[in-house]
């Protein structure tokens, strides 16, 4: 009983964000995961595209 006690003695001194930061915090996080799959697919393309040269070149 002592340990419910502890954690909701813990949770009440939480700072919970305001509702603007969780908007611009959830923005971030999506504008970042866009442009991050957009590079990493950029990437992706050039370094197969990369390979499958060599490998043409190599004779593979």
């Amino acid at each position: 009983m002592g340990m419910l006690k502890n954690v909701r003695m813990e949770y009440s001194k939480v700072q919970w964000p305001g509702k603007n930061e969780v908007i611009t915090a959830t923005l971030w996080v999506v504008v970042m995961s866009i442009f991050l799959g957009i590079y990493l697919g950029v990437f992706d393309l050039a370094a197969s595209r990369l390979i499958k040269m060599l490998v043409s070149l190599f004779g593979g």
